[in-house]
């Protein structure tokens, strides 16, 4: 199964810019000259006729408040701490994808060896060298694990991969926020923007995952 990780497009404002300067005339005397009042007595009528009623004023429109209305929404906001494991479990652990959808990672219950009972696997560079053919192969593949130690290993299959959740097809299980910590047992693995760490908090051992570097320690 191959999991690629979404790549956002930033579009310019300049339109944006071009319309906010052609408001700025908005308030401006029109520059007609008013006529005289001998012009006006000339041509009034001899019985009195009532003056126009006055045309309602409108309020003006706040810029930040236009701006602010216009402006996209954003994305949830990073999460300070620790999270509920109870929303990340499943059938044989805890399951959490990064924000990015990059990295599909896992805290098993059950370690498939000694040094890997927790890891995330997908693209990262550089690989090591033992590695180096098997992550260029299949990046989704790349994984560092940790248990007693760290390690690093090349997957065939989604060992960490969680099941789809919410009726999706995409597997990887919740997201874990940024700023987001998951921690069961003497495992804890936290999110974010510069990639995902875990560590075994008992023998200080771990690792770190990002697209453009990764470490075990």
């Amino acid at each position: 199964m191959q999991i690629r990780g979404a790549r956002i497009a930033v579009v310019p404002c300049a339109v944006a810019l071009a319309l906010l300067a052609g408001c700025g005339n908005d308030d401006k005397d029109s520059g007609a000259a008013a006529p005289s009042s001998a012009n006006l007595r000339s041509a009034a009528p001899s019985s009195p006729v009532a003056a126009p009623p006055a045309l309602p004023t409108t309020a003006p429109v706040s810029t930040s408040a236009a701006a602010s209305s216009a402006a996209p929404t954003t994305a949830r906001g990073p999460v300070s701490g620790p999270v509920d494991p109870a929303q990340y479990r499943q059938q044989m652990g805890y399951y959490f994808q990064s924000p990015s959808g990059t990295y599909l990672c896992a805290i098993l219950d059950q370690p498939i060896d000694d040094n890997a009972q927790v890891g995330c696997q997908g693209p990262t560079s550089p690989a090591p060298a033992e590695f180096r053919d098997c992550w260029t192969r299949n990046p989704q593949g790349s994984a560092l694990t940790v248990g007693a130690h760290s390690k690093a290993l090349c997957l065939n299959q989604g060992v960490f991969v969680g099941a789809p959740i919410d009726g999706g097809s995409r597997g990887g299980g919740r997201v874990l926020p940024y700023g987001g910590m998951l921690t069961v047992g003497p495992f804890t693995c936290d999110s974010a923007e510069s990639g995902v760490t875990c560590t075994n908090d008992t023998t200080g051992a771990g690792f770190k995952i990002a697209r453009e570097g990764n470490r075990t320690f």
